[in-house]
Protein backbone atom coordinates (compact mmCIF):
# COMPACT_ATOMS: atom_id res chain seq x y z
CA UNK A 1 0.00 0.00 0.00
CA UNK A 2 2.76 2.33 0.94
CA UNK A 3 4.78 1.35 -2.28
CA UNK A 4 1.62 1.93 -4.02
CA UNK A 5 1.09 5.82 -1.78
CA UNK A 6 4.56 6.64 -3.44
CA UNK A 7 3.84 5.62 -7.03
CA UNK A 8 1.17 7.73 -7.35
CA UNK A 9 2.30 10.88 -5.28
CA UNK A 10 4.01 12.52 -7.87
CA UNK A 11 0.58 12.32 -10.24
CA UNK A 12 -1.15 14.02 -7.61
CA UNK A 13 1.63 16.95 -6.93
CA UNK A 14 1.47 17.40 -10.14
CA UNK A 15 -2.03 17.58 -10.24
CA UNK A 16 -1.89 19.82 -7.55
CA UNK A 17 0.69 22.01 -9.09
CA UNK A 18 -1.24 22.63 -12.26
CA UNK A 19 -4.58 23.31 -10.71
CA UNK A 20 -2.38 26.35 -8.78
CA UNK A 21 -0.90 27.20 -12.01
CA UNK A 22 -4.09 27.23 -13.53
CA UNK A 23 -6.00 29.72 -10.59
CA UNK A 24 -2.91 31.98 -10.85
CA UNK A 25 -3.21 32.41 -14.47
CA UNK A 26 -6.74 33.09 -13.91
CA UNK A 27 -6.12 35.63 -11.35
CA UNK A 28 -3.61 37.16 -13.63
CA UNK A 29 -5.77 37.41 -16.48
CA UNK A 30 -8.93 38.96 -14.00
CA UNK A 31 -5.80 41.67 -12.68
CA UNK A 32 -4.71 42.22 -16.23
CA UNK A 33 -8.27 43.09 -17.35
CA UNK A 34 -9.16 45.33 -14.38
CA UNK A 35 -5.55 47.30 -15.18
CA UNK A 36 -6.47 47.37 -18.87
CA UNK A 37 -10.25 48.47 -17.57
CA UNK A 38 -8.83 51.10 -15.55
CA UNK A 39 -6.00 52.00 -18.29
CA UNK A 40 -8.52 52.72 -20.94
CA UNK A 41 -10.76 54.99 -19.03
CA UNK A 42 -7.68 57.01 -18.04
CA UNK A 43 -6.99 57.11 -21.44
CA UNK A 44 -10.82 57.80 -22.59
CA UNK A 45 -10.98 60.87 -20.25
CA UNK A 46 -7.70 62.20 -21.28
CA UNK A 47 -8.92 62.59 -25.56
CA UNK A 48 -12.34 63.67 -24.86
CA UNK A 49 -11.30 66.34 -22.42
CA UNK A 50 -8.36 67.11 -24.56
CA UNK A 51 -10.42 66.47 -27.77
CA UNK A 52 -7.09 64.55 -29.24
CA UNK A 53 -9.52 62.70 -32.29
CA UNK A 54 -5.96 61.18 -33.28
CA UNK A 55 -4.69 60.28 -30.25
CA UNK A 56 -8.25 58.72 -29.74
CA UNK A 57 -8.19 57.16 -33.03
CA UNK A 58 -4.68 55.26 -32.04
CA UNK A 59 -5.95 53.93 -28.76
CA UNK A 60 -9.34 52.89 -29.80
CA UNK A 61 -8.54 52.01 -33.04
CA UNK A 62 -7.04 48.36 -32.46
CA UNK A 63 -8.86 47.39 -30.07
CA UNK A 64 -12.11 48.40 -32.27
CA UNK A 65 -10.46 46.47 -35.44
CA UNK A 66 -9.75 43.64 -33.89
CA UNK A 67 -13.03 42.03 -33.42
CA UNK A 68 -13.89 43.97 -36.64
CA UNK A 69 -11.43 41.96 -38.37
CA UNK A 70 -12.41 38.95 -37.24
CA UNK A 71 -15.91 39.61 -37.85
CA UNK A 72 -14.96 40.48 -41.54
CA UNK A 73 -12.63 37.04 -41.84
CA UNK A 74 -15.70 35.07 -41.00
CA UNK A 75 -17.99 36.72 -43.56
CA UNK A 76 -15.50 37.83 -45.85
CA UNK A 77 -17.97 37.35 -48.97
CA UNK A 78 -21.14 38.82 -47.43
CA UNK A 79 -18.98 42.07 -46.44
CA UNK A 80 -17.59 42.26 -50.23
CA UNK A 81 -21.39 42.51 -51.40
CA UNK A 82 -21.97 45.61 -48.64
CA UNK A 83 -19.38 47.48 -50.49
CA UNK A 84 -21.91 49.19 -52.67
CA UNK A 85 -24.06 49.92 -49.92
CA UNK A 86 -21.57 51.55 -48.34
CA UNK A 87 -19.97 53.76 -51.06
CA UNK A 88 -23.63 54.80 -52.06
CA UNK A 89 -25.95 54.95 -49.12
CA UNK A 90 -24.14 54.94 -45.99
CA UNK A 91 -23.07 58.38 -45.18
CA UNK A 92 -20.81 57.79 -42.38
CA UNK A 93 -17.09 59.17 -43.09
CA UNK A 94 -14.68 58.75 -40.03
CA UNK A 95 -13.22 62.44 -39.25
CA UNK A 96 -9.17 62.46 -39.20
CA UNK A 97 -9.18 66.09 -37.40
CA UNK A 98 -8.37 67.89 -40.63
CA UNK A 99 -10.82 68.73 -43.74
CA UNK A 100 -10.53 65.11 -45.04
CA UNK A 101 -12.43 62.69 -43.58
CA UNK A 102 -12.63 58.64 -44.45
CA UNK A 103 -15.33 57.58 -46.01
CA UNK A 104 -16.58 54.22 -44.23
CA UNK A 105 -16.81 52.27 -47.54
CA UNK A 106 -12.88 53.10 -47.99
CA UNK A 107 -12.25 51.43 -44.13
CA UNK A 108 -14.07 48.48 -45.39
CA UNK A 109 -12.15 47.77 -48.91
CA UNK A 110 -8.94 48.74 -46.97
CA UNK A 111 -9.84 45.71 -44.03
CA UNK A 112 -11.25 43.47 -46.92
CA UNK A 113 -7.98 43.61 -49.10
CA UNK A 114 -5.76 43.71 -45.70
CA UNK A 115 -7.36 39.99 -44.59
CA UNK A 116 -7.06 38.84 -48.33
CA UNK A 117 -3.46 39.66 -48.54
CA UNK A 118 -2.50 38.57 -45.14
CA UNK A 119 -4.57 35.55 -46.56
CA UNK A 120 -2.59 35.13 -49.24
CA UNK A 121 1.46 35.63 -47.80
CA UNK A 122 -0.23 32.66 -44.84
CA UNK A 123 -1.05 30.48 -47.55
CA UNK A 124 1.72 31.14 -49.62
CA UNK A 125 -0.52 30.94 -52.57
CA UNK A 126 -0.41 34.45 -54.87
CA UNK A 127 -2.95 32.80 -57.55
CA UNK A 128 -5.32 35.36 -59.23
CA UNK A 129 -8.17 34.26 -61.20
CA UNK A 130 -6.58 34.62 -64.59
CA UNK A 131 -7.23 37.83 -67.00
CA UNK A 132 -5.46 40.28 -69.35
CA UNK A 133 -6.04 43.00 -66.91
CA UNK A 134 -4.39 41.86 -64.27
CA UNK A 135 -0.89 42.59 -64.47
CA UNK A 136 -1.45 46.16 -65.98
CA UNK A 137 -3.75 46.84 -62.89
CA UNK A 138 -0.90 45.37 -60.52
CA UNK A 139 2.01 47.35 -62.52
CA UNK A 140 0.25 50.88 -62.37
CA UNK A 141 -0.05 49.54 -58.82
CA UNK A 142 3.58 49.54 -58.74
CA UNK A 143 4.33 52.47 -60.56
CA UNK A 144 2.37 54.30 -57.89
CA UNK A 145 4.48 53.22 -55.53
CA UNK A 146 7.74 54.25 -57.18
CA UNK A 147 6.58 57.29 -58.25
CA UNK A 148 6.02 58.36 -54.20
CA UNK A 149 9.61 57.67 -53.67
CA UNK A 150 10.97 59.08 -57.05
CA UNK A 151 9.39 62.18 -56.21
CA UNK A 152 10.61 62.71 -52.73
CA UNK A 153 14.26 61.76 -53.75
CA UNK A 154 13.61 64.30 -56.76
CA UNK A 155 11.42 66.87 -55.63
CA UNK A 156 12.66 70.49 -56.29
CA UNK A 157 14.80 71.96 -53.50
CA UNK A 158 12.66 75.87 -53.26
CA UNK A 159 9.18 73.93 -53.69
CA UNK A 160 7.08 76.13 -50.81
CA UNK A 161 6.73 73.00 -48.41
CA UNK A 162 6.15 74.52 -45.45
CA UNK A 163 2.31 75.58 -46.55
CA UNK A 164 1.18 72.12 -46.90
CA UNK A 165 1.26 70.47 -43.56
CA UNK A 166 1.89 66.71 -43.49
CA UNK A 167 2.04 66.25 -46.98
CA UNK A 168 3.89 63.01 -46.84
CA UNK A 169 0.37 61.80 -45.09
CA UNK A 170 -1.56 63.32 -48.11
CA UNK A 171 0.67 61.43 -50.23
CA UNK A 172 0.36 58.29 -49.09
CA UNK A 173 -3.61 58.15 -48.26
CA UNK A 174 -3.36 59.23 -52.26
CA UNK A 175 -1.48 56.06 -53.15
CA UNK A 176 -3.45 53.84 -50.74
CA UNK A 177 -7.14 55.08 -52.14
CA UNK A 178 -5.83 54.14 -55.81
CA UNK A 179 -4.42 50.71 -54.93
CA UNK A 180 -7.42 49.95 -52.70
CA UNK A 181 -9.44 51.35 -56.02
CA UNK A 182 -7.36 48.78 -57.82
CA UNK A 183 -8.32 46.44 -54.66
CA UNK A 184 -11.52 46.45 -54.77
CA UNK A 185 -11.99 45.74 -58.78
CA UNK A 186 -9.35 42.39 -57.78
CA UNK A 187 -11.72 41.35 -54.66
CA UNK A 188 -14.83 41.20 -56.81
CA UNK A 189 -13.09 39.70 -60.08
CA UNK A 190 -11.85 36.88 -57.73
CA UNK A 191 -14.50 35.92 -54.66
CA UNK A 192 -17.81 37.51 -57.29
CA UNK A 193 -18.10 34.45 -59.56
CA UNK A 194 -21.61 33.91 -59.85
CA UNK A 195 -24.20 35.62 -62.02
CA UNK A 196 -26.51 36.12 -58.80
CA UNK A 197 -24.22 38.92 -57.54
CA UNK A 198 -23.42 40.55 -60.59
CA UNK A 199 -27.34 40.90 -60.69
CA UNK A 200 -27.45 42.24 -57.15
CA UNK A 201 -24.65 44.64 -58.09
CA UNK A 202 -26.42 46.28 -60.97
CA UNK A 203 -29.98 45.87 -59.04
CA UNK A 204 -28.20 48.07 -55.85
CA UNK A 205 -27.19 50.64 -58.55
CA UNK A 206 -30.56 50.65 -60.70
CA UNK A 207 -32.52 50.79 -57.27
CA UNK A 208 -30.18 53.55 -55.65
CA UNK A 209 -29.62 55.48 -58.59
CA UNK A 210 -33.45 55.75 -59.07
CA UNK A 211 -33.29 57.27 -55.46
CA UNK A 212 -30.51 59.94 -56.21
CA UNK A 213 -32.69 60.55 -59.56
CA UNK A 214 -36.02 61.09 -57.69
CA UNK A 215 -34.26 63.13 -55.17
CA UNK A 216 -32.38 65.25 -57.84
CA UNK A 217 -35.30 66.24 -59.60
CA UNK A 218 -37.56 66.74 -56.70
CA UNK A 219 -34.65 68.98 -54.98
CA UNK A 220 -35.17 66.45 -51.74
CA UNK A 221 -31.89 67.45 -49.53
CA UNK A 222 -31.09 64.12 -48.31
CA UNK A 223 -27.55 64.00 -47.24
CA UNK A 224 -27.34 59.70 -47.76
CA UNK A 225 -26.86 58.49 -51.20
CA UNK A 226 -23.47 59.22 -52.74
CA UNK A 227 -24.99 61.19 -55.96
CA UNK A 228 -21.81 62.41 -57.13
CA UNK A 229 -19.16 60.98 -59.98
CA UNK A 230 -20.33 58.59 -62.15
CA UNK A 231 -23.17 57.58 -60.64
CA UNK A 232 -25.53 58.71 -63.52
CA UNK A 233 -23.85 56.78 -65.67
CA UNK A 234 -23.67 53.83 -63.78
CA UNK A 235 -27.44 54.15 -63.18
CA UNK A 236 -28.27 54.80 -66.80
CA UNK A 237 -26.04 52.18 -68.81
CA UNK A 238 -27.05 49.24 -66.98
CA UNK A 239 -30.86 50.36 -67.62
CA UNK A 240 -30.17 50.95 -71.01
CA UNK A 241 -28.46 47.87 -72.20
CA UNK A 242 -30.71 45.50 -70.30
CA UNK A 243 -33.46 47.43 -72.28
CA UNK A 244 -31.60 46.75 -75.81
CA UNK A 245 -29.74 43.49 -75.48
CA UNK A 246 -31.80 41.16 -72.56
CA UNK A 247 -34.10 38.99 -73.97
CA UNK A 248 -37.28 37.81 -72.27
CA UNK A 249 -37.71 41.25 -70.09
CA UNK A 250 -41.53 41.79 -69.54
CA UNK A 251 -42.86 45.25 -70.74
CA UNK A 252 -43.72 46.75 -67.61
CA UNK A 253 -40.19 46.24 -66.58
CA UNK A 254 -38.61 47.70 -69.71
CA UNK A 255 -40.87 50.93 -69.29
CA UNK A 256 -40.01 50.69 -65.74
CA UNK A 257 -36.37 51.33 -67.26
CA UNK A 258 -37.18 53.53 -70.14
CA UNK A 259 -38.86 55.93 -67.69
CA UNK A 260 -35.70 55.69 -65.66
CA UNK A 261 -33.10 56.80 -68.29
CA UNK A 262 -35.37 59.38 -69.19
CA UNK A 263 -35.63 61.13 -66.11
CA UNK A 264 -31.98 60.52 -65.61
CA UNK A 265 -31.30 62.41 -68.59
CA UNK A 266 -33.35 64.77 -67.62
CA UNK A 267 -31.94 65.51 -64.66
CA UNK A 268 -28.22 65.64 -65.93
CA UNK A 269 -28.84 67.03 -69.56
CA UNK A 270 -31.12 69.33 -69.01
CA UNK A 271 -31.10 70.36 -65.52
CA UNK A 272 -27.32 70.24 -64.84
CA UNK A 273 -26.53 70.78 -67.89
CA UNK A 274 -23.12 72.98 -67.52
CA UNK A 275 -21.62 69.97 -65.57
CA UNK A 276 -20.34 68.30 -68.81
CA UNK A 277 -18.46 65.46 -66.46
CA UNK A 278 -22.07 64.72 -65.65
CA UNK A 279 -24.04 63.51 -68.90
CA UNK A 280 -21.59 63.52 -71.83
CA UNK A 281 -19.50 59.74 -70.28
CA UNK A 282 -23.03 58.75 -70.15
CA UNK A 283 -24.22 59.45 -73.69
CA UNK A 284 -20.81 58.45 -75.25
CA UNK A 285 -21.86 55.03 -73.14
CA UNK A 286 -24.93 55.12 -74.76
CA UNK A 287 -23.37 55.43 -78.47
CA UNK A 288 -21.03 52.86 -77.35
CA UNK A 289 -23.28 50.00 -76.23
CA UNK A 290 -25.96 50.83 -79.03
CA UNK A 291 -22.97 50.18 -81.39
CA UNK A 292 -21.52 47.12 -79.91
CA UNK A 293 -24.83 45.85 -80.22
CA UNK A 294 -25.90 46.79 -83.63
CA UNK A 295 -24.09 49.14 -85.97
CA UNK A 296 -27.64 49.52 -87.86
CA UNK A 297 -29.15 51.06 -84.89
CA UNK A 298 -26.43 53.00 -83.85
CA UNK A 299 -26.18 54.75 -87.31
CA UNK A 300 -30.11 55.32 -86.48
CA UNK A 301 -28.91 57.27 -83.30
CA UNK A 302 -26.34 59.22 -85.07
CA UNK A 303 -28.92 60.05 -87.73
CA UNK A 304 -31.50 60.81 -84.67
CA UNK A 305 -28.61 62.69 -82.60
CA UNK A 306 -27.49 64.82 -86.30
CA UNK A 307 -31.21 65.68 -86.74
CA UNK A 308 -31.57 66.85 -82.65
CA UNK A 309 -28.72 69.22 -82.73
CA UNK A 310 -29.68 70.90 -86.33
CA UNK A 311 -33.52 71.44 -84.73
CA UNK A 312 -31.94 72.99 -81.46
CA UNK A 313 -29.38 74.42 -82.83
CA UNK A 314 -29.32 77.94 -81.01
CA UNK A 315 -30.10 75.83 -77.53
CA UNK A 316 -26.54 74.15 -78.25
CA UNK A 317 -25.09 77.59 -79.30
CA UNK A 318 -26.06 78.81 -76.14
CA UNK A 319 -24.79 75.77 -73.98
CA UNK A 320 -21.24 76.51 -75.65
CA UNK A 321 -21.95 79.74 -74.83
CA UNK A 322 -22.51 79.47 -71.53
CA UNK A 323 -19.83 77.40 -71.05
CA UNK A 324 -17.28 79.38 -72.49
CA UNK A 325 -18.40 82.32 -69.60
CA UNK A 326 -18.15 79.71 -67.30
CA UNK A 327 -14.60 79.88 -67.89
CA UNK A 328 -14.17 76.41 -70.02
CA UNK A 329 -11.59 77.98 -72.19
CA UNK A 330 -9.50 78.31 -69.00
CA UNK A 331 -8.57 74.70 -68.81
CA UNK A 332 -6.44 74.94 -72.09
CA UNK A 333 -3.97 77.27 -69.56
CA UNK A 334 -4.40 75.00 -66.86
CA UNK A 335 -3.06 72.11 -69.17
CA UNK A 336 -0.10 73.71 -69.68
CA UNK A 337 0.97 74.83 -66.60
CA UNK A 338 0.69 70.81 -65.71
CA UNK A 339 2.78 69.70 -68.78
CA UNK A 340 5.31 72.67 -67.95
CA UNK A 341 5.82 70.72 -64.54
CA UNK A 342 5.78 67.43 -65.91
CA UNK A 343 8.76 68.32 -68.82
CA UNK A 344 10.89 68.41 -65.71
CA UNK A 345 9.98 65.36 -64.25
CA UNK A 346 8.85 63.01 -66.48
CA UNK A 347 9.93 59.68 -65.92
CA UNK A 348 8.10 58.94 -62.85
CA UNK A 349 6.26 62.10 -62.44
CA UNK A 350 6.01 63.75 -58.74
CA UNK A 351 4.34 61.50 -56.78
CA UNK A 352 0.94 61.32 -55.59
CA UNK A 353 -0.78 64.34 -55.32
CA UNK A 354 2.68 65.62 -55.89
CA UNK A 355 2.12 68.13 -58.35
CA UNK A 356 0.98 70.87 -55.83
CA UNK A 357 3.44 71.88 -54.43
CA UNK A 358 4.62 72.84 -57.95
CA UNK A 359 1.35 74.50 -58.48
CA UNK A 360 1.93 76.84 -55.11
CA UNK A 361 5.52 77.81 -55.53
CA UNK A 362 5.99 78.35 -59.39
CA UNK A 363 2.24 79.27 -60.47
CA UNK A 364 0.88 80.65 -56.66
CA UNK A 365 -1.56 82.99 -58.83
CA UNK A 366 -2.89 80.28 -61.17
CA UNK A 367 -2.51 77.11 -58.49
CA UNK A 368 -5.50 75.01 -60.06
CA UNK A 369 -5.52 71.60 -60.44
CA UNK A 370 -5.93 69.53 -63.80
CA UNK A 371 -9.59 68.79 -63.89
CA UNK A 372 -8.30 66.03 -66.19
CA UNK A 373 -7.51 62.51 -65.26
CA UNK A 374 -5.33 61.68 -68.00
CA UNK A 375 -2.88 64.76 -67.16
CA UNK A 376 -3.47 63.64 -63.13
CA UNK A 377 -1.51 60.51 -63.94
CA UNK A 378 0.89 61.66 -66.37
CA UNK A 379 1.95 64.60 -63.65
CA UNK A 380 1.90 62.07 -60.29
CA UNK A 381 3.39 59.04 -62.17
CA UNK A 382 4.94 60.38 -64.94
CA UNK A 383 5.27 58.51 -68.66
CA UNK A 384 5.86 55.09 -67.36
CA UNK A 385 2.57 55.65 -64.99
CA UNK A 386 0.80 56.85 -67.85
CA UNK A 387 1.89 54.30 -70.43
CA UNK A 388 0.50 51.72 -67.59
CA UNK A 389 -2.66 53.34 -67.56
CA UNK A 390 -3.02 53.05 -71.35
CA UNK A 391 -2.45 49.37 -71.30
CA UNK A 392 -4.52 49.05 -68.79
CA UNK A 393 -7.42 51.24 -70.30
CA UNK A 394 -6.45 49.26 -73.97
CA UNK A 395 -6.61 45.95 -72.37
CA UNK A 396 -9.64 46.36 -70.20
CA UNK A 397 -11.62 47.54 -73.13
CA UNK A 398 -10.52 44.65 -75.50
CA UNK A 399 -11.30 42.54 -72.77
CA UNK A 400 -15.19 43.93 -72.33
CA UNK A 401 -15.41 43.15 -76.18
CA UNK A 402 -14.11 39.85 -76.17
CA UNK A 403 -16.39 38.95 -73.13
CA UNK A 404 -19.53 40.24 -75.08
CA UNK A 405 -18.60 38.17 -78.37
CA UNK A 406 -18.38 35.12 -76.25
CA UNK A 407 -21.13 34.85 -73.51
CA UNK A 408 -24.29 33.66 -74.67
CA UNK A 409 -27.64 35.14 -75.20
CA UNK A 410 -28.79 36.00 -71.86
CA UNK A 411 -27.82 38.07 -68.68
CA UNK A 412 -23.77 37.76 -69.40
CA UNK A 413 -24.22 38.89 -72.70
CA UNK A 414 -26.34 41.50 -70.94
CA UNK A 415 -23.77 42.54 -68.21
CA UNK A 416 -20.48 42.44 -70.55
CA UNK A 417 -22.19 45.19 -72.54
CA UNK A 418 -23.07 46.90 -69.24
CA UNK A 419 -19.20 46.46 -68.40
CA UNK A 420 -17.51 47.58 -71.29
CA UNK A 421 -19.71 50.19 -72.63
CA UNK A 422 -19.82 51.98 -69.45
CA UNK A 423 -16.04 51.47 -69.22
CA UNK A 424 -15.95 52.97 -72.06
CA UNK A 425 -18.15 55.93 -70.98
CA UNK A 426 -16.00 56.39 -67.42
CA UNK A 427 -12.51 56.58 -69.41
CA UNK A 428 -13.76 59.69 -71.68
CA UNK A 429 -15.08 61.04 -68.22
CA UNK A 430 -11.47 61.12 -67.27
CA UNK A 431 -10.63 64.48 -70.07
CA UNK A 432 -13.55 65.76 -67.56
CA UNK A 433 -12.74 65.51 -64.29
CA UNK A 434 -11.29 62.75 -61.61
CA UNK A 435 -14.28 60.25 -61.76
CA UNK A 436 -11.77 57.60 -61.79
CA UNK A 437 -8.45 58.11 -59.35
CA UNK A 438 -9.64 61.25 -56.87
CA UNK A 439 -7.32 63.31 -56.81
CA UNK A 440 -6.61 64.63 -52.93
CA UNK A 441 -6.73 68.26 -53.16
CA UNK A 442 -10.23 68.28 -54.74
CA UNK A 443 -12.41 65.81 -53.90
CA UNK A 444 -10.28 64.55 -50.96
CA UNK A 445 -9.99 60.92 -50.06
CA UNK A 446 -13.83 61.16 -49.61
CA UNK A 447 -14.13 60.68 -53.18
CA UNK A 448 -13.74 56.88 -52.94
CA UNK A 449 -17.26 56.69 -52.11
CA UNK A 450 -17.97 57.39 -55.90
CA UNK A 451 -14.81 57.26 -58.01
CA UNK A 452 -15.20 53.13 -56.72
CA UNK A 453 -18.33 53.13 -58.67
CA UNK A 454 -16.52 52.15 -61.70
CA UNK A 455 -14.09 49.76 -60.08
CA UNK A 456 -16.66 47.73 -59.19
CA UNK A 457 -17.60 46.85 -62.93
CA UNK A 458 -13.85 46.54 -63.74
CA UNK A 459 -13.87 44.41 -61.17
CA UNK A 460 -16.55 41.89 -63.47
CA UNK A 461 -14.77 41.58 -66.40
CA UNK A 462 -12.40 38.89 -64.35
CA UNK A 463 -15.36 37.53 -62.55
CA UNK A 464 -17.37 37.41 -66.52
CA UNK A 465 -14.46 35.67 -67.79
CA UNK A 466 -14.43 33.01 -65.07
CA UNK A 467 -18.45 32.45 -65.72
CA UNK A 468 -18.06 32.32 -69.46
CA UNK A 469 -15.33 29.89 -69.62
CA UNK A 470 -17.04 27.30 -66.98
CA UNK A 471 -20.13 27.74 -68.79
CA UNK A 472 -18.50 26.82 -71.92
CA UNK A 473 -16.58 23.69 -70.14
CA UNK A 474 -20.17 22.62 -68.50
CA UNK A 475 -21.85 22.73 -71.99
CA UNK A 476 -18.65 20.59 -73.93
CA UNK A 477 -19.22 18.21 -70.79
CA UNK A 478 -22.87 17.87 -71.33
CA UNK A 479 -22.48 17.14 -74.89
Amino acid sequence: MHVIFDRQAPGLKSDRARGQSILASRWFLIASALFGVIGLSLAAGYVIGADRKLVALAIFGPIAAIPALFFISRRFRLMILLLPIAAMAIPLDIPTGTYTRIPVSLVLAMALCGIWITSMAMRKNWTLSPSPINRPMLAFCVACAISLIWGIVWRDPILRMGIFSNFINVQLASLITYSVSIGVALLIGNFLQNEGYIKYFIGCFLVLGSLMTIFQILKIEHGILADRGLWGLWTVIPAYTLLIAHPGIDWRWRALLLALIIANLYQTMLVNLLWKSGWIPTVIAIFAATFIRSWRWFLVLVIAAVVLVYVQQDFFYQMIEDELNEGADGRVGMWEINLRVVGDHWLFGTGPAGYAPYYMTYYPHDARSTHNNYLDIIAQFGVVGSVIWLWFAIASTREGLRLYHDAPPGFLRTAALTVVSGWIGAQASMFFGDWILPFAYNQTITGFKYTVYSWFFVGFLISLRHMIERQRATETVNI
